[in-house]
């Protein structure tokens, strides 16, 4: 009861703010908390219920030039961004400050461009949010038993597969969009394919050891590697990573949060979840890393 009451007053309060006074009083709501890991379990906790947003809910924000979603919102996520919002969120003490962390996690140099933003988790987040400084990898802090996840990033061809429906440009014509779309294909000539590597431990391993999942700091971020996992035909290439979540502590239970594709942001219980990835053919196992 007590937690529909905060997600109805915190909907009614933003009901008619724009993002930058959503941001303040979400921001003002948990400022006397000065633990990051408390600030990443409080915040990420009020969003539990809010819809799944399909076909990527960010863009670029108005003066976008192939996608004019707004640059932050808090009525739906998906995987990434309820992870870089709640990120964000738990780094700022106000609105600008806010604003600055989200764009140097999404994009690359922080600089706000649809072509450095980064779309792939293993090639572009993980690594570039390491080099600066917001976050550490942690797996060996859990087990030495660790696999090593490779697939070639086929950039260009990646670029030439994205779709009209891809280019949010609301106030656009359709031949607007398409000229808009062909420009985004050609920019393909200025990219390479890349090799991707991300350490990983083994699903099949950590549901028969299950006491190693205690060893997960809570707060820690997770990624779900599907080793060279094949989706040339849907998006023209292959790639390691296809999820992205929390992991949090409470009563000895150890709980995944995050924004799943079954249509809400949720907590369940690590293990339960899993397990359902047991002997899955590409599923494969977790890759964890920690908020600096």
């Amino acid at each position: 009861m007590l937690k529909f009451l905060v997600l109805l007053v915190l909907s009614q309060s933003l009901a008619f703010a724009g993002p930058r006074e959503e941001a303040q009083d979400i921001l003002l709501r948990f400022k006397d908390e000065t633990s990051l890991t408390k600030r990443l379990d409080l915040i990420s906790k009020t969003f539990v219920g809010l819809p799944y947003g399909q076909g990527g809910p960010l863009g670029e924000g108005p003066d976008g030039r192939y996608d004019q979603d707004p640059l932050y919102r808090f009525d739906t996520f998906d995987c990434t961004t309820y992870v870089e919002t709640i990120m964000a969120l738990a780094l700022a003490r106000d609105v600008a400050e806010f604003e600055v962390h989200l764009d140097k996690i999404r994009y690359e140099n922080g600089e706000i461009d649809y072509l450095k933003r980064n779309h792939f988790t293993d090639l572009q987040w993980i690594p570039f949010n390491i080099e600066n400084g917001y976050m550490t990898e942690i797996n060996s802090a859990v087990t030495k038993e660790i696999k090593i996840a490779e697939a070639l990033i086929n950039f260009p061809n990646w670029l030439r597969k994205i779709k009209i429906s891809e280019i949010k440009m609301p106030n656009a014509s359709e031949l607007e969009r398409q000229e808009r779309l062909e420009e985004l294909h050609a920019q393909a000539e200025y990219y390479t394919s890349s090799m991707a590597r991300v350490n990983y431990l083994e699903i099949n391993m950590l549901v028969k050891k299950p006491q190693l999942l205690n060893k997960i700091p809570t707060g820690s971020i997770v990624n779900f590697v599907r080793p060279n996992w094949d989706l040339t035909d849907l998006i023209g290439t292959r790639q390691n990573i296809s999820h992205q979540g929390f992991i949090f502590k409470r009563n000895n239970v150890v709980y995944l949060r995050h924004a799943s594709t079954t249509g809400k942001v949720k907590e369940e219980p690590f293990l339960d979840y899993l397990k359902k990835f047991v002997n899955h053919p590409t599923m494969k196992g977790i890759h964890l890393m920690s908020l600096n």
